[in-house]
């Protein structure tokens, strides 16, 4: 067979391959996905840079970047599977149809993969790699029938299906790809894992020690210490070997940084330098960089060894004195580093002190790094002044935390006058990089060394600058609140409204907090034992936040309970906070406290928000039988939960028990404008949703009806107290476009013609109205001005 031949052959093959796959290149030419990656000539030193997020740029398509790097991963992994599948089960040569994608691309769907966090799936990708090239090294990758389809392949001989490219060789694992799953792996917290990957990667064949092994073997290398050239030379020779470099070796030294263990760290960069000493087996000679010795330095904080992170100093000032290299001396991370291992380390009679660490619970030792860092000309950032602070809290040292952020406020003052703006008020300077850490850091200090009033003073002081505190600011307010003595109880619901004001949702050690000491007030006041001038529980009984009447005459608790339940609904996309708000509703039964309204409204405004309007009903339904009088806010939310679940029938029960209590000494709701719209939007929603013709025609009767009722002042719907007033609702144009829009489509479907008789006329009435002879809004959409054209040529035909 003739070169022509074969390469017929061989795309006959692949497009039976293709053909096989049609459905999955259909969808990959609707996704549009990106571009294919950018290959660098010395790719298994750089990370992969896919084209497609190098053009975007910008932090605003993040979220779409991720999303469009997710489906290209999957897509990767998908071919990868197909194709080892396909390999698995042929024998002989390799067929030319089993296209792999590079591993470029496989790297690219780690990465994104362990970003995601699925690193289960990620590995379970890498093992897809590995398992692809032994069974490819298994074969006759010379045969004929290759390089017959390498001929027409483009040139690197490769091929596309859509974004991906298609190789012949199999993805086989390089340095990046180990790399890129051990920074994963740290990154989730799985130190372990990443350290196991290291040692699979070193007993790989092509790892560059086992390589020389065999060469020594051959004596091919004379030399028993490998240099840097002769790595070089080895690397030129065999592109598929692995050498590590430096940025391996620093992700490979912060996985002992998380594990704690500073001496291994230490010995990695012994063996880069080349240095006496314990040197880690594997790592060749090369240049650390100023990242790796704040790894290190990291790696001596975890372990709380301040001496060796001290010598970590002096070890980078003298690799820059020795190498002239300016970028490898300290900088503003290092020294947050070091201040932050100060004080870290327990006490231990039995071992030596340290002197190379001074005063190890003193924050003396660490305002002498901040001062040596400003001699240096490098200015602290917020981590910096938080890390000082939090030195100063663990050595319980609260005028020093106090002191440190006074540094703080300093400096950004006399930055403020070096600037061109002068005279800049302090809730106007701009402000450091993580300054609310700082502000935490000195909170925490005070509550932790009794000083609360403090503590709020600060919570207070660093909104007025215009710091805006966040969920661990917060969090640890509350905690020192809580365990004050006596409970610092206005202070707390104070902390928890402006959560709730931020929509800042409380983690679980700050839900736990609340719970705990809801719980406990609850069972202490069913028991007697808390008093308003009680001796034994002093509680504050003031409150500076205004809370609704339903909360007035509530115990301690009962508002405790309420306000988190309001906190843990804030953020509504949150389905564990929904499952929390039930879970401490039943923890405050089991107490033996009676909820109140605030404790119902919460558990209904859970319902709203999952759309779960019967569990709403049993809500409504078990307040009736508690004897708790529910409020506007009540059938409110229960009205919401029916929009959502786009129920009218269950919002026309709500509606009918709101006006016609069970009880007698019940309220009936009053209606409002605000009531009925809510109420229309219930029938609207469900309009949008059906396209059932009998359900679409009751629901524009009771739309019509609503309308009617408003204007009749109908009792039975609970409008003849004149709330609502009818010019109030004419007025509102989105509200009668509805109302229009419901009109004209029961003319035109209902088969009762007297229904249809009255639907025009009542569309001919909306059309002539005084909202509709101005000129309707931008938003209005196309189906509405449609409806009120056909009104109007109703109107002007009479």
């Amino acid at each position: 067979m003739n070169l022509s031949a074969a390469a017929l052959v061989a795309w006959s093959r692949l497009s039976m391959w293709s053909d096989g796959h049609h459905n999955h290149n259909r969808r990959c030419a609707t996704l549009n996905l990106p571009l294919p990656v950018v290959c660098h000539p010395h790719h298994k030193h750089h990370p992969p840079v896919p084209v497609m997020a190098a053009r975007r740029g910008g932090d605003g398509n993040d979220g779409r970047a991720a999303k469009l790097k997710m489906r290209d991963a999957k897509l990767v992994e998908k071919l990868l599977l197909d194709a080892v599948r396909k390999l698995s089960r042929e024998e002989g040569d390799l067929p030319p149809s089993k296209l792999f994608p590079s591993v470029r691309q496989c790297n690219s769907a780690l990465a994104a993969f362990g970003d995601a966090g699925e690193f289960r799936r990620a590995l379970r990708l890498f093992v897809q790699m590995k398992k692809s090239a032994t069974l490819a090294g298994t074969m006759d990758a010379s045969s004929s029938s290759i390089h017959a389809f390498d001929s027409t392949l483009s040139e690197g001989g490769s091929s596309r299906i859509s974004s991906i490219e298609l190789v012949l060789a199999p993805p086989k694992p390089t340095l990046v790809t180990y790399s890129t799953l051990m920074s994963r792996a740290v990154s989730l917290g799985k130190p372990r894992v990443a350290l196991r990957l290291w040692n699979l990667m070193r007993n790989q064949p092509n790892f560059y020690t086992n390589v020389i092994s065999r060469r020594r073997r051959d004596k091919r290398i004379a030399t028993k210490r490998v240099d840097t050239t002769e790595l070089r030379r080895l690397e030129m020779e065999d592109d598929a070997v692995i050498i590590p470099d430096v940025v391996f070796c620093n992700v490979l030294m912060n996985v002992y940084a998380k594990l704690g263990d500073h001496v291994s760290a230490r010995s990695i960069l012994n063996a880069m330098l080349g240095v006496n000493g314990v040197c880690h087996e594997g790592i060749p000679l090369t240049g650390p960089t100023v990242v790796t010795y704040n790894t290190l330095a990291d790696a001596c904080k975890g372990a709380g060894e301040l001496g060796s992170a001290l010598e970590t100093l002096e070890l980078m000032i003298h690799h820059a004195d020795e190498t002239g290299d300016r970028s490898c001396l300290p900088d503003v991370q290092t020294y947050t580093t070091l201040i932050s291992t100060v004080g870290r380390k327990k006490k231990n009679e039995k071992e030596a002190r340290d002197v190379r660490s001074g005063g190890e619970n003193d924050p003396d030792m660490a305002f002498a790094l901040l001062n040596r860092m400003l001699n240096e000309g490098i200015t602290p950032n917020g981590v910096t002044y938080s890390a000082l602070i939090d030195v100063c809290g663990r050595c319980r040292r609260t005028d020093m935390a106090l002191n440190g952020l006074r540094t703080m406020l300093k400096q950004k003052s006399k930055e403020s006058l070096a600037s061109r703006r002068r005279n800049v008020p302090i809730y106007h300077q701009q402000s450091l990089y993580n300054e609310v850490g700082a502000w935490t850091a000195a909170i925490n200090a005070c509550g932790k060394g009794g000083r609360v009033d403090t503590a709020i003073r600060l919570f207070r002081t660093m909104q007025s600058v215009g710091v805006k505190p966040n969920s661990v600011t917060c969090g640890c307010l509350a905690d020192c609140l809580l365990k004050a003595s006596p409970v610092r109880m206005a202070e707390t619901l104070e902390v928890l409204g402006y959560m709730q004001k931020a929509c800042i949702a409380p983690g679980e050690v700050m839900y736990t907090s609340l719970m705990s000491v809801a719980l406990s007030l609850a069972q202490k006041e069913t028991e007697g034992m808390v008093r308003r001038d009680g001796l034994e529980l002093q509680i504050i009984d003031r409150f500076d936040r205004r809370i609704d009447t339903e909360d007035a005459s509530s115990s301690e608790s009962i508002v405790l309970y309420s306000e988190l339940m309001r906190l843990m609904v804030a953020d509504g996309n949150d389905t564990n906070s929904l499952l929390k708000v039930f879970l401490a509703f039943q923890a405050l039964q089991n107490a033996g406290a009676s909820p109140d309204t605030a404790c119902y409204n919460s558990l209904l405004r859970a319902c709203a928000l999952s759309g779960d309007v019967a569990k709403a009903q049993d809500v409504l339904q078990r307040m009736n039988e508690e004897g708790v009088e529910p409020n506007r806010r009540s059938w409110r939310e229960a009205l919401k939960a029916a929009r959502k679940a786009k129920k009218a029938g269950s919002a026309d029960d709500i509606w009918a028990r709101a006006i016609a209590p069970q009880k007698k000494d019940f309220a009936p709701l009053i209606p409002q404008a605000s009531d009925v719209e809510l109420l229309l939007s219930v029938y609207t929603s469900e309009l949008r949703r059906t396209s059932n013709h009998e359900v679409r025609s009751l629901l524009n009767s009771k739309i019509m009806r609503l309308y009617e009722g408003i204007v009749d002042q109908s009792e039975g719907m609970g409008f003849h107290h004149g709330s609502v007033s009818v010019d109030e609702i004419e007025s509102n144009q989105a509200f009668m476009l509805s109302v229009l829009r419901a009109a004209v489509s029961h003319e035109f479907h209902c088969q009762n013609d007297e229904e249809r008789s009255h639907a025009r006329e009542l569309a001919c009435e909306i059309a002539g109205l005084e909202v509709f002879q101005q000129r309707l809004s931008s938003d209005v959409d196309r189906n509405s001005k449609k409806a009120l054209q056909v009104a109007q040529d109703w109107l002007y035909s009479y």
